[in-house]
This record gives C-alpha cells, sequence and structure tokens, in this order.
C-alpha cells in the first residue's frame, strides 16, 4: 500500500511533490483552502504536469456554459484536437453548481473521462466534497494552508532560489514576519525584490523601503547617530512628516540606549551579532567607544524623562524630541 493510500488521498505538504510524481493516477482533483495564492499556484502546477505528457485542452466554463450544458456531457465530451480536456472549475464563481451522488463514480469508473479540477476556499471536514475526494483512491484531495512561523522562511527561501534572489538571515527573519498570509503575495513581493536586485545581494535597508517599512530604516538612523554626527534631528523631522508616532521613536530610543549600556556592561563592544544589521555597526561601535557606561546610564534617565512630559503634554511633543535630539546631536 502507497503512502498516498495510506492518508486516504488527502495530499498535505510534505507529500504534494511525491503526488505530482503519480498525478496520472487521478481522474480529479479537489484543491482548496484560505491560501488562494496556493490554490492557483498547486492548480497551475497539475495542469503544468497533465499538459507535460499529452496535448490537452484546458476549458474553464463559466455559469452560463453549465446553464446550457451538463457538467458531466462536459467530463465526457471528446475533442479532436487533444487527447483529453482539464475541465477546470472555481467553485467559489459557481456557488450554484450541485453534484449529483453517481457524479464522482461516473468518472473514477471510466477511462475516457476528461480530467476535472476543482478549486474552491476553505472547505471543512464535514463538507460533502472533502468526504468524497478522500476517501475515493482515484480522487485528490489538495488542502491549501497560510504558512505558519515554522513554515514561512523556507518557502520564502524557495522563492528565493527560484527567483535568483541572494538575502541575508536579517532581510529572510523580516520577511517572514512580514509576509506568509497568502502565497501569491508573497511569491510577487519576493520577485520584485529579485528584479530590483538584478541577480546581486539585497540589503536590509533595500529590503524595508521596498516591502513598506521603511521608517524603521529612519528610526534606526535616528538612534545611530545621536553622539556620532549631527543628522538626528533632520531625520526625526522627515520621520514626523511621514505620521509617525512620537512614543514608538521614543521607545526605540530607549531600547538602542539599553541595548548600548548591556554591552558595555557585558564587555562585548566589538561584538554586534546578528541581531544588529552589518549596515549598523560602524556607527554603533563608535557610540560605544565614544560613550562610557555612566554617560549611557544617564542618557537613559533623560529618556524616560523625556516619555514622562510627552505623555503629560503631548502637543508640545515635536518640541521636547527636537530638542532632546539637538542636546546629543554633538559629542558632548
Amino acid at each position: 500500500m502507497s503512502i498516498l493510500r495510506k492518508i486516504k488521498m488527502i495530499i498535505k505538504n510534505n507529500f504534494f511533490k511525491n503526488f505530482i510524481e503519480n498525478i496520472f493516477s487521478y481522474k480529479a482533483y479537489l484543491v482548496y483552502g484560505p491560501d488562494k495564492g496556493l490554490v492557483k499556484e498547486r492548480s497551475s502546477i497539475i495542469i503544468k504536469k497533465l499538459k507535460s505528457i499529452s496535448t490537452l485542452d484546458i476549458k474553464k466554463p463559466s455559469q452560463l456554459d453549465l446553464d446550457n450544458q451538463n457538467l458531466l456531457d462536459l467530463i465526457f465530451q471528446k475533442n479532436i484536437f487533444s487527447v483529453k480536456s482539464i475541465i477546470n472549475l472555481d467553485l467559489e464563481y459557481l456557488p450554484s453548481l450541485k453534484f449529483s451522488d453517481n457524479f464522482f463514480s461516473s468518472i473514477t469508473s471510466s477511462s475516457g473521462a476528461n480530467y476535472l479540477l476543482l478549486e474552491a476556499g476553505n472547505l471543512t471536514k464535514a463538507d460533502g466534497l472533502i468526504k468524497i475526494f478522500s476517501r475515493e483512491n482515484k480522487l485528490a484531495c489538495i488542502p491549501c494552508y497560510h504558512d505558519t512561523e515554522s513554515t514561512i522562511p523556507n518557502t520564502i527561501s524557495e522563492y528565493a532560489k527560484k527567483f535568483n534572489l541572494i538575502i541575508d538571515n536579517e532581510s529572510l527573519d523580516y520577511l517572514s514576519k512580514k509576509l506568509g498570509s497568502d502565497k501569491l503575495q508573497t511569491m510577487q513581493e519576493i520577485r520584485k525584490l529579485s528584479i530590483y536586485a538584478n541577480g546581486k545581494a539585497i540589503s536590509f535597508d533595500d529590503v524595508l523601503h521596498l516591502i513598506g517599512d521603511s521608517s524603521l530604516i529612519s528610526i534606526n538612523k535616528i538612534c545611530d547617530n545621536l553622539f556620532t554626527s549631527n543628522k538626528s534631528p533632520y531625520l526625526y523631522e522627515k520621520l514626523i512628516e511621514s505620521g509617525i508616532n512620537n512614543i514608538i521613536i521614543i521607545r526605540s530610543l530607549l531600547n538602542h540606549f539599553q541595548f548600548l549600556l548591556n554591552k558595555k556592561i557585558n564587555k562585548n563592544e566589538k561584538e554586534l551579532g546578528t541581531f544588529i544589521h552589518f549596515s549598523r555597526h560602524k556607527l554603533i561601535n563608535m557610540q560605544l567607544l565614544l560613550l562610557s557606561e555612566e554617560k549611557i546610564k544617564k542618557v537613559i534617565e533623560n529618556i524616560l524623562e523625556l516619555e514622562k512630559k510627552v505623555k503629560s503634554n503631548y502637543t508640545l511633543a515635536n518640541i521636547l524630541v527636537k530638542k532632546f535630539l539637538l542636546s546629543y546631536s554633538a559629542i558632548k
């Protein structure tokens, strides 16, 4: 008994590649689930594999077509230009479509039937189609669920390899948190990054800009440029214009200087590790070199005081934060 038979024709993620190699053992395919992008992707893979062996015609009948012609007639309709046809139906656009009791048995018992590919949204185990497709050995039931926290990094890596995109671990981790709700969207975002990179390694900053979270770059630059240049107030003004909340900036400053303090205490001034993107290492190492442990503690106290003042009088928030940044924009 094969692995596929043991799982009652429910083709889960880890069996999909094996299923594709045995695709001609089936007469009909039900591809369904909440991840519409994955549904479309796997339907395309099924069609491509079926067409790889023989000439097949693809038919996508509308509701009007099915009103004028019985679906079972389409299943057995011959095509003079191809060996068989693939009848591809998206059930979300055919809400009134019903299957008779002997519909699927008619398909599985005949060698001359065309292939039937059904696409659907999120179906439950109690749904009639799921029950039928999961118990018949010539019907393939293929669920398509959203990526989980553990599977999304692998999905991104696969698409990155497919589109020749070179990304670092920080970018992979960031993308894993931003993407995953839809396979098609994930693929499109990775493809967009690959077009920009043009075969070269893409930087973390570029990933942030292209995926649409450039505010994080500006916040990091505000933090990194304190005591090392006079750029922070200017960067702050540009960031405020984009509508970001002052509390987010203050909390980011607090986290940054607490990180610096921890490095000072642990005497690991030169080992920033992968937690901090390499593009930030130079300025942060300058801060660690310029600032004493006591000076960092004083800055943290001032940040905490700044947060209190901003919360008590938010109308003056911009002035208060900019004054704070100006006071630390030159080496003190």
